[in-house]
């Protein structure tokens, strides 16, 4: 009887270890498919779209250096040649434009808790670039622009995020399969 009482008991315990330990690897799959899910969101919405953006921004800007880009003050309001308005009005501020619209549509996909400050910097930038762009149309030369473009600091945190969250991706997805 003593035996059975065991038996009976030890089959109990292990079933019921057995179902803690498999609710127990369950969630922690579901944690993995969620943070999964929301870094697929960040790449596909937000970071891959403003890392290839800052790639061809770069290699534009790169390219425009090689070809003596004009001087800091020969890009002022009124003061650049017509081909780097062009430069700056069809190709690199267009794109900055659709960076800022990114970034303000998912501010929600940024990875820190608040946006962090290359991206707002990107954000002023591109709303001061309009007022200096009307300041031209209106022919007035006085408009200074007051807030320049985050340079170096906006690109190193959009390729460093981007390439953090895909290594973290090709984990969990090894961690899934």
């Amino acid at each position: 009887m003593t035996a059975a009482i065991i038996a009976a008991s030890t089959s109990i315990v292990v079933a019921v270890l057995a179902f803690l330990l498999n609710q127990y690897g369950q969630a922690r799959q579901e944690r993995r498919q969620a943070r999964l899910a929301r870094i697929n969101s960040q790449l596909r919405d937000l970071y891959g779209p403003l890392n290839a953006m800052v790639d061809a921004n770069e290699r534009i800007w790169e390219a425009l250096r090689k070809a003596h880009l004009p001087s800091a003050a020969e890009r002022a309001p009124n003061a650049g040649t017509s081909e780097w308005r062009r430069w700056r009005d069809e190709v690199l501020q267009p794109a900055n434009r659709r960076m800022r619209d990114l970034i303000l549509a998912y501010a929600d996909l940024v990875v820190e808790v608040e946006v962090p400050e290359p991206l707002r910097d990107l954000c002023a930038h591109v709303a001061a670039q309009e007022i200096v762009r009307v300041a031209e149309v209106e022919e007035d030369a006085r408009q200074p622009i007051l807030i320049g473009h985050p340079g170096d600091a906006y690109v190193t945190y959009v390729r460093r995020t981007f390439a953090s969250l895909k290594k973290e991706q090709a984990q969990l997805l090894r961690q899934s399969a």
